[in-house]
């Protein structure tokens, strides 16, 4: 009888453990359940929402490796063709955004990419197109960092440039020679009033007056 009883409340404990562990799956499944990111038109046309606020909607539109990018500020809409506007692009993707600006890089190859940057607000320009991508900024003040020339195996100009004056300086960085792939530097950064460029643990840092 004893045993019986046992059986008996191992057998109601081990049912009631597999109810609660069927309500907590259950309710991580819907707590985990995604959003749809990808929005299908047609067989061959794909809609991706990269930005999505009260203010603003960025959309790109894959239609058949064909790329176009919808911008929707409260009802005003842009809608720029990639290949008309001599636009490369693979994979475009979200990189970062703050209250002026919304920053969309689009790979081309390997680490070879090229940027678009989307005002928040319209102005007279619909985006600005940086060909050799933009490799670091300083989204507080509006600021970026791109190559501007590549002077063979010997030297690469990097420009820094304000978004909202379009004003930009120059700084020349030598080529090591144990770096043979761009951008040719392990790493840049903005601070203060320098750039700063790592490579194989050292630093070089270049002052720059480009006015805010």
């Amino acid at each position: 009888m004893k045993k019986y009883f046992l059986f008996t409340s191992l057998l109601l404990f081990f049912s009631s453990c597999h109810r609660e562990l069927l309500k907590t799956k259950k309710k991580e499944v819907i707590l985990v359940k995604p959003g749809p990111l990808i929005q299908t038109i047609n067989d061959s046309t794909f809609r991706y929402d990269l930005v999505h606020k009260k203010w603003i909607d960025v959309s790109i539109i894959n239609s058949a490796d064909r790329f176009s990018m919808l911008v929707n500020r409260s009802g005003v809409k842009d809608s720029i063709d990639f290949d008309k506007e001599h636009i490369t692009a693979k994979t475009p993707e979200f990189e970062w955004m703050n209250h002026q600006f919304i920053c969309i890089t689009t790979w081309v190859s390997g680490p070879f990419s090229s940027s678009l940057i989307v005002p928040v607000k319209r102005q007279e320009f619909p985006y600005i197109y940086f060909v050799k991508g933009i490799l670091t900024a300083d989204t507080k003040n509006n600021l970026v960092v791109y190559s501007e020339r590549i002077y063979g195996k010997e030297r690469v100009q990097f420009a820094i440039e304000n978004l909202m004056t379009r004003k930009k300086q120059f700084v020349d960085w030598k080529i090591p020679k144990n770096q043979s792939e761009f951008p040719y530097c392990d790493s840049l950064l903005i601070q203060n009033d320098q750039l700063l460029i790592w490579n194989n643990r050292q630093l070089s840092s270049f002052k720059w007056k480009v006015e805010k």
